[in-house]
């Protein structure tokens, strides 16, 4: 073959090798800025994802922090619950003691008002016993009168019988020595004693008139006898009646004195008792004032309580809604990716 025929066959061949040199650098241009955007893509995609990881930390700690507070929150509200069912209990001791106080109250006003009761009937009974012991002292003191009157009585009639028993021993005395004399004198004038009709009336009216004095002093001595048995006898009961009345006496005193005692002793309890009474519806008043002081502190916490708890739900803030939709749409991103 000649040299132009090789020329004509060899330039197609060029042109197509040439022309695959051009599609290649330009596939291999093309390629390069491909591979420059999908760099750059990739370079964006890593920061994106950079930035992503970063928000979902800062969201993680932002979540593990509010985790954190919410057990905080929990906790204190644990211990407000406890400290609110401490105050409950606190309280409900306090009334228990309060109604235990007005039990005891009511406990010694009632024996306030049975010993005032007691003393008012036993001051009663002390004036009826004060009459009847001044009608006893009246009747002592008559019949004192008349056992003073009777022994007066007495003294005469002894005086009466001890003159009157004087009186006959005289009259027998001058009865005798009249007869003394009369006979001395008969038997000095030398008159026969059978011829004196004087001695012989003297003879027969002396053992009649002895007789008769002796029985007039016999009947005599009867009464008096009689009259010293009952003056005895009146004089003894008397004496029995003021013994017994000087016994019941001293038993009024005594009762009068125990039951001054008593009135003393029931005037002393029902003073102590009202007293007590002061003393405890004093601790009645104060502890209706702790209770009520009590109930504000409590329901002044039950206020901060709810006030701090409506304020402390973060959930309902606009900055916790806003971080936790970042979250998801971040999280749906990655698990798209």
């Amino acid at each position: 073959m000649s040299c132009s025929d090789k020329k004509t066959t060899v330039d197609p061949l060029l042109k197509d090798l040439d022309e695959k040199k051009e599609s290649f650098r330009r596939n291999v241009v093309s390629l390069a800025s491909e591979l420059k955007q999908v760099r750059g893509r990739l370079v964006s995609q890593e920061q994106s994802f950079l930035k992503e990881t970063q928000t979902r930390k800062e969201a993680e700690k932002r979540a593990k922090n509010m985790e954190m507070e919410m057990c905080k929150l929990n906790k204190r509200l644990e211990e407000r619950n406890s400290q609110l069912h401490a105050s409950a209990s606190d309280a409900e001791k306090f009334i228990k003691d309060l109604e235990e106080f007005r039990s005891q109250l009511d406990a010694t006003n009632q024996t306030a008002e049975a010993s005032a009761d007691s003393a008012e009937s036993t001051k009663i009974q002390c004036s009826v016993l004060k009459q009847q012991l001044d009608d006893k002292t009246r009747s002592l003191r008559e019949h004192e009168h008349r056992v003073t009157q009777l022994g007066h009585q007495l003294d005469d009639l002894q005086r009466g019988l001890s003159l009157r028993e004087c009186s006959e021993k005289q009259l027998r005395e001058e009865l005798r020595r009249i007869e003394r004399e009369v006979t001395e004198a008969i038997t000095k004038a030398g008159i026969d004693s059978n011829d004196c009709v004087l001695k012989k009336f003297l003879e027969d009216v002396s053992p009649v008139n002895f007789e008769r004095m002796n029985r007039l002093v016999e009947v005599n001595d009867v009464e008096v006898k009689k009259l010293k048995d009952e003056i005895r006898l009146m004089s003894g009961h008397w004496k029995h009646q003021t013994k017994e009345l000087e016994s019941q006496l001293e038993k009024q005193r005594r009762t009068d004195q125990d039951l001054k005692k008593k009135i003393l002793k029931l005037e002393f309890c029902l003073q102590e008792t009202r007293s007590q009474t002061r003393k405890l519806q004093r601790k009645e008043e104060r502890r209706d004032m702790e209770i009520k002081e009590i109930r504000d502190l409590m329901s002044g916490k039950q206020q901060g309580d709810e006030e701090s708890w409506e304020k402390q739900k973060f959930w309902d803030n606009s900055g916790f809604k806003i971080v936790v939709s970042m979250s998801m749409l971040m999280l749906v991103v990655v698990s798209k990716r």
